[in-house]
């Protein structure tokens, strides 16, 4: 069985869904939270998981008003043929007035059909291939390119914002539009990222395009454009911004696909699909604190955290300084030296030894 069948299989009777960059960048986020990785393998989203298959209705949604915004702020920058975007790399001197080859794929074949879909891809190829050869005719910005990653075997067709190069540079490099205040240095540090990640994404994407073909894949540098918002106004601001970190995370995670598929398959049974919600709770999560910044099923995963007691809840550097022990639980025994409770292994003495030491110190200065 080929490794886009067994995805099916996994998949059950959930449709599958196009979960664009966003769903691909969300495993790098937690890269070992199997559930995660399953359920992006299968091309289901968490928020289609939480509703579809365990009937929650505690997922929280992008706020509408932030959508709205964002789509607003989309369309501002990109109409009349994206002028707007075209007259920021402009003034910043990363593009000659003459370098205005602009094409926008959506407008070849608007629409979710199957065809019309696969048009945009073919499309999207098409142009990057123009840009290989070095032909003039190449585009100096592509907006919305439909392009094709591999994930666990399986090709998830993403759409970036938009991709730019100069007649004089060898590939493209990834735009990402965020609606997002530019405050300098004070922009939201968590916002960035974000829109990094996202970004890196589409450099994995061109990347696994390159190598196929048999181009050098490096010629996709880690590196995007940023377009943010002016605080205030619906005027874009552009930053150019390395992300190899983020680049090397989506990467990784891609690599490790294959294996985790053999994985996943391990732990569901051979009736068994991720649409029987036994079957998608029974595979392990890992509850992170920051799931809530990205994933519907965080509340999910936060009370099975809860009923294992488990260090996660207290953040990242307990979780890992607990690790040895397993749960709150097991380390407050240890800490207390309660009866009968034994360290089992050399790193739960050690971690037992500092909570000690720790407890009879707080203990003194409470007590005076």
């Amino acid at each position: 069985m080929n490794q886009v069948a067994r995805v099916a299989k996994l998949r059950g009777t959930q449709p599958a869904q196009e979960l664009g960059t966003r769903g691909i960048e969300r495993v790098a986020r937690n890269p070992d939270w199997l559930r995660l990785k399953a359920l992006t393998i299968a091309g289901v989203s968490p928020a289609k998981a939480a509703q579809d298959i365990l009937h929650r209705d505690d997922a929280e949604a992008q706020s509408p008003f932030a959508l709205v915004l964002d789509q607003k702020f989309d369309r501002h920058v990109l109409q009349n043929g994206a002028a707007n975007l075209f007259s920021q790399y402009v003034e910043k001197g990363h593009l000659e007035a003459s370098e205005s080859k602009i094409v926008s794929i959506s407008d070849f074949a608007p629409g979710t059909s199957f065809a019309q879909c696969r048009r945009r891809e073919t499309e999207t190829r098409r142009l990057l291939a123009l840009k290989l050869a070095r032909d003039p005719a190449a585009p100096n910005l592509i907006i919305q390119p439909r392009l094709l990653i591999d994930y666990g075997g399986v090709p998830h067709p993403i759409e970036p914002d938009y991709l730019v190069a100069r007649d004089d540079e060898p590939f493209y490099r990834v735009g990402v539009l965020k609606s997002y205040a530019d405050r300098g240095g004070k922009t939201d540090p968590a916002d960035l990222r974000a829109a990094c990640r996202q970004a890196a994404v589409g450099v994995a994407a061109l990347r696994q395009f390159l190598a196929a073909g048999g181009a050098d894949r490096m010629i996709a540098a880690a590196r995007c454009d940023l377009i943010l918002k002016v605080t205030g106004f619906f005027l874009p601001t552009l930053q150019r911004m390395a992300i190899l970190g983020e680049v090397d995370s989506i990467e990784r995670a891609l690599a490790d696909a294959p294996a985790s598929l053999e994985e996943i398959e391990a732990l569901v049974p051979a009736w068994g699909t991720l649409s029987d919600p036994a079957v998608l709770v029974s595979i392990p999560s890992r509850y992170h604190s920051n799931c809530r910044e990205h994933c519907a099923l965080w509340t999910h995963c936060r009370e099975q955290a809860l009923a294992a007691s488990s260090p996660a809840l207290l953040g990242e550097l307990a979780s890992e300084y607990l690790a040895p022990t397993g749960s709150i639980v097991r380390a407050i025994e240890l800490m207390k030296n309660a009866p009968g409770i034994r360290p089992r292994t050399e790193a739960e003495a050690i971690v037992q030894a500092e909570l000690a030491r720790a407890y009879r110190t707080l203990s003194e200065a409470a007590n005076g």
